[in-house]
């Protein structure tokens, strides 16, 4: 009994001294009783000391003059017309960051069972503004040349808007809009212009994988189309400081019921 009060105090003595060497309440991998700079955030690279070296961020979110080249594959159909409305399309693009501004381009070549050819061309600029630490908003500017070999095809301009809120340094609100004034000739049926929508929700898993999900509204350039109701998802990997990856998921709430699946590589050249 004398040895069991004796024992008893020094086993609960040692797991609670190593169950507080083990806390790390700003979980960047550095426990409490060894970090010198606690609750440093979630997003930030750390030393073996606990102390902040880099802060990971997307690669459109860079600006100290970085070049992005990415290729990626995409897959849609139309689940009620699958022989008709399938459609593969190898993208690429290119992307500049400096001082707050990016720079893009962007491209494609698509194949479906009736069709196929480059894709239209799209050129944009994008200032972004940090509000705070927690809030920046995003504008710019676009214009799509008509590399889409078709009759009436003409160059398109778009004006961006979006925002992105951190209420937590893992976790993200996000929204964005846009309209595109269109210049295409009206071949069968009157065309418009075209608005879209955009907002959700994304968190950081670690630091190296990011995953959100979205709504999106967007109209069609045609007068006689509904405008299209979708679910986005996407989920982002860095594989490391040069190579990333995304794969991004859209099913459309509506009677065709398209679905598209895209997968993007991802090199930082500088």
């Amino acid at each position: 009994m004398m040895m069991t009060k004796i024992l008893l105090p020094c086993i609960m003595l040692f797991t609670l001294s190593n169950a507080q060497s083990s806390i790390d309440q700003d979980m960047d991998g550095v426990p409490d009783d060894r970090d010198l700079c606690l609750n440093t955030p979630f997003l930030n690279e750390v030393n073996d000391k606990g102390c902040s070296t880099n802060t990971l961020i997307f690669p459109e979110e860079r600006d100290n003059g970085s070049l992005d080249v990415s290729i990626g594959y995409g897959f849609s159909n139309n689940e009620d017309l699958i022989e008709r409305d399938t459609q593969h399309t190898t993208k690429f693009q290119i992307s500049y960051y400096l001082n707050n501004w990016s720079y893009s381009l962007r491209t494609g070549y698509f194949s479906a069972d009736d069709d196929n050819g480059m894709q239209d061309t799209t050129l944009k600029i994008k200032r972004k503004f940090k509000l705070n630490k927690s809030l920046k908003i995003g504008l710019g500017v676009g214009v799509k040349l008509p590399t889409y070999d078709f009759a009436g095809n003409n160059t398109d301009y778009t004006i961006y808007g979006s925002v992105v809120y951190y209420p937590k340094s893992a976790l993200s609100i996000f929204s964005g809009t846009s309209y595109t004034f269109m210049n295409d000739d009206e071949i069968i049926t009157p065309l418009q212009d075209i608005n879209t929508f955009y907002a959700g929700s994304g968190y950081f898993f670690t630091r190296n994988v990011y995953a959100n999900v979205a709504y999106s509204y967007a109209e069609s350039k045609f007068v006689t189309n509904d405008p299209s109701h979708s679910i986005l998802s996407t989920l982002f990997y860095k594989i490391n400081d040069k190579w990333f990856v995304t794969l991004s998921y859209s099913h459309e709430l509506a009677e065709d019921l398209k679905n598209s699946v895209n997968i993007k590589f991802g090199y930082s050249v500088w």
